[in-house]
């Protein structure tokens, strides 16, 4: 079935916000600036892992234009999450443990927070983190999980024994795996490796804290998650929620990384002694050394088949890096555990998932969250599977994936889903049936390969999941759109306003939208797992036809009609019987405001919508690779990239496309060149820039084709479902399966450079 005709919904319009960032207008929290605003600095730790045996801030004081210096015995001493996920988790009911002080009480890796300033400028605050005296006693330390849990390495944390944090078994565990495989006809166990990829935004992380003589915070952040930060910055300094305003201009990218809070306690802490807000922004060294990085992974999947190629059995065994601090490393092994399993049909599945702590920068959330880094090994066990089983690669992932009214990766069933017609898609325009298995003879081979992925629209039934929204009516007909999503560049903004106007037959362009402010929103979880035009979206379709039956209403006893006889369009109200007869919406709204015989009122329709708890709407896609490969260089060039996409109805096609090319750009980065590089003898970060941290450019991108299946998902607003994750998951196994359909060897660990390929080729060689 295809997708109804709409008015507003699916057509490709500019954005909103467009005008205020092409011109320079949007403000970032780095452009904000308050009176008597303080520069705030942070004092890191050169150590890995280190006792502090004495702090001195005395001479840092004394210097003029110091107006406040902090340690930890200076703040309270609350034991928080950075990545705030204390949510209760639903199967088990658990909650994450909370491991961080606002500054630490021990030196756990390497720009460690042990003290902070606020000064006059940066010159004076640089000067007293130069003047503050630290006393260090220098502890053994490991940057590896696998060093960490070995015999005698100190403890990075007092109660994880051998540096366990925690140990997760995949909760939806069915059949006898052990028995499972022993009734398989072929078998393919392989082992994978990680690498930390960082979320390279291009504004550093940047915060303020602010008190006013109320002792009400507020607190500038880019955190996307809002009202969750609020709550974690009130259990942190023992305030209530409504003392806190949290306040989210514009966010210079994401990726996931605005999931967690950094140096938003600090600004506020420092806030608190001087008086003063006070504003810290990192460097972009800092912004690779303390701000959290993708979670990295040792892993191993196996899986096994009938001889007709019928998955019947499939373990995983994941050994996940937390770092120094638990961040999202607990949550993120377990949703590994959820996609990796959860994707394809198998009656005897098991997982498990060891999070183990170490001394180096915390792992959390990035793009595809846990999806991205198990599918890198699921769908290459796919693809090995099928040249065990001599059956084309593409007949066995459709073979195998779940169909609607399956159990989806989290439990319940699958509202829609859409993969089997994204895997046709990808393969007929990659031209699949003619390229695979022709890499040619010469010194420049080609291959294509695949891969494809089930995803998530928001995080129920794991995490809790509502969103609120309000849609008034001004005198002139425009309309306020008050919404809270987080928009850290995924245009969410102007899909909400395309999915109100439908409702309401007005445009796009006659909403403003309030945002960014706890103050001035309804609640919103935020905006993170795929969940904003599904969960947010829904809130603001029924906002919108609240309003809507007001207006109706109004409408109807001015023309004399029932309001079931009307209908909207092209911001007029109009019998839908005669379609001459009615009124502009600004007509009825501003008479009804300016009603000077007692019935004045302004129509604003809101909501809070929570998803249905019998059913869930994932985005599924698949991914298709064409590489050649230098057999003398080792390397690799991408030539075409297919990624088709079921995003259900696509609100704005434009915006789906640029979502899908920006997943691509680092799904190829991921698989190629980019490497977070921790020195194991210092325990320094050695690719801290972006001169030693290789993205790919503008100039790396190959031919890209997206391919939008837009079929309706029954429960999204107009059909939609989530999109902004799925566009990366699949990119780096499906290049890498086109490696090996190229030359022959298969590299496991990420990411996949020129001197890896050419050693394979080598041990290949008789």
């Amino acid at each position: 079935m295809m997708s109804q005709e709409f008015a507003v919904v699916g057509k490709r319009i500019t954005q909103t916000d467009t005008p205020l960032k092409a011109t320079g207008a949007a403000r970032y929290c780095g452009d904000i600036k308050l009176s008597g605003m303080l520069v705030g600095k942070v004092l890191r730790s050169p150590y890995p892992h280190a006792r502090i045996k004495r702090i001195d801030k005395s001479k840092a004081e004394k210097i003029p234009g110091v107006e406040a210096v902090i340690t930890l015995e200076d703040t309270p001493k609350i034991l928080y999450a950075s990545s705030f996920r204390d949510q209760p988790m639903a199967p088990s009911g658990s909650l994450q443990r909370s491991d961080e002080y606002i500054l630490a009480d021990k030196a756990r890796y390497v720009g460690d927070g042990i003290a902070a300033v606020a000064a006059v400028n940066e010159r004076v605050a640089e000067e007293a983190l130069n003047a503050i005296e630290v006393d260090y006693e220098e502890l053994p330390f490991a940057t590896h999980p696998r060093d960490a849990m070995k015999p005698g390495v100190p403890r990075v944390h007092d109660y994880a024994e051998n540096n366990v944090a925690v140990r997760v078994s995949y909760p939806l565990a069915q059949g006898d795996v052990e028995k499972g495989f022993q009734e398989c006809d072929v078998v393919v166990e392989e082992s994978f490796a990680l690498t930390k990829q960082v979320g390279c935004h291009m504004e550093t992380q940047t915060a303020i804290g602010s008190v006013d003589s109320t002792g009400r915070v507020t607190c500038y952040s880019p955190c996307q998650l809002a009202f969750p930060f609020r709550r974690e910055l009130a259990k942190i300094f023992n305030l209530s929620e409504g003392m806190i305003n949290v306040v989210s201009p514009f966010v210079g990218g994401s990726f996931g990384t605005r999931l967690s809070c950094f140096n938003e306690p600090i600004a506020v802490a420092l806030a608190m002694k001087a008086r003063k807000p006070v504003k810290i922004e990192y460097t972009k060294e800092e912004d690779f050394t303390s701000v959290h990085t993708r979670t990295c992974d040792d892993y191993t999947v196996k899986m096994g088949f009938k001889k007709d190629g019928t998955l019947h059995a499939m373990q995983i065994s994941i050994l996940t890096w937390a770092g120094a601090y638990l961040g999202r490393a607990q949550l993120a092994g377990g949703i590994m555990l959820f996609w990796g399993l959860g994707h394809y049909r198998c009656p005897n599945t098991a997982g498990d998932c060891t999070v183990i702590y170490c001394n180096s920068t915390p792992s959390a959330a990035m793009r595809g969250y846990g999806n991205t880094e198990v599918m890198w090994g699921v769908s290459q066990v796919i693809d090995m599977a099928a040249e065990k089983l001599g059956i084309d690669a593409v007949e066995l992932d459709l073979k195998n994936v779940k169909k609607a009214g399956e159990p989806a990766n989290m439990g319940l069933p699958l509202a829609s889903s859409y993969v089997a017609d994204c895997i046709k898609a990808g393969a007929e325009e990659i031209g699949w049936k003619e390229k695979r298995g022709k890499k040619g003879t010469g010194v420049k081979r080609r291959g294509v390969g695949m891969a494809s992925m089930t995803h998530c629209s928001g995080a129920y039934p794991l995490l809790i999941e509502h969103s609120g929204a309000m849609v008034k009516f001004n005198e002139d007909g425009s309309l306020s759109l008050f919404v809270n999503p987080g928009s850290p560049g995924t245009h969410i903004w102007g899909a909400l306003a395309q999915i109100a106007a439908e409702e309401l037959g007005v445009y796009p362009e006659d909403f403003h939208i309030v945002t960014g402010e706890t103050d001035k929103t309804l609640f919103d979880l935020g905006s993170h797992a795929s969940r904003s035009t599904y969960i947010t979206g829904n809130a603001v379709l029924q906002a919108a036809r609240n309003a809507k039956a007001q207006l109706l209403e109004r409408a109807g006893t001015l023309l004399g009609v029932s309001p079931d006889e009307l209908e909207t369009k092209d911001r007029r109200v109009y019998v839908k019987a005669a379609p001459d007869k009615g009124l502009s919406i600004q007509e009825v709204v501003r008479g009804l405001i300016w009603d000077l015989k007692g019935g004045a009122m302004n129509i604003a329709g809101q909501s809070s919508y929570a998803p249905p708890t019998d059913a869930l709407s994932p985005p599924t896609a698949a991914y298709f690779a064409e590489v050649e490969v230098d057999t003398e260089t080792g390397e690799v060039q991408v030539l075409k990239f297919v990624n088709a996409q079921d995003c259900g109805t696509a609100i704005n096609p434009m915006s789906v496309e640029g979502q899908c090319e920006g997943g691509i750009q680092q799904g190829i980065g991921y698989a190629l060149s980019e490497d977070w590089i921790v020195n194991k003898e210092t325990g320094v970060v050695e690719s801290d820039n972006f001169t030693t941290y290789k993205m790919p450019g503008s100039l790396d991108m190959p031919d890209i084709k997206t391919i939008i299946i837009n079929k309706p998902d029954p429960i999204g607003p107009f059909g939609a479902k989530g999109v902004g994750e799925p566009a990366n998951v699949g990119v780096a196994p499906a290049i890498n399966n086109a490696i090996y359909d190229a030359v022959g060897v298969r590299v496991t660990d990420l990411p996949v450079t020129p001197e890896k390929i050419l050693k394979a080729l080598k041990e290949k060689q008789p």
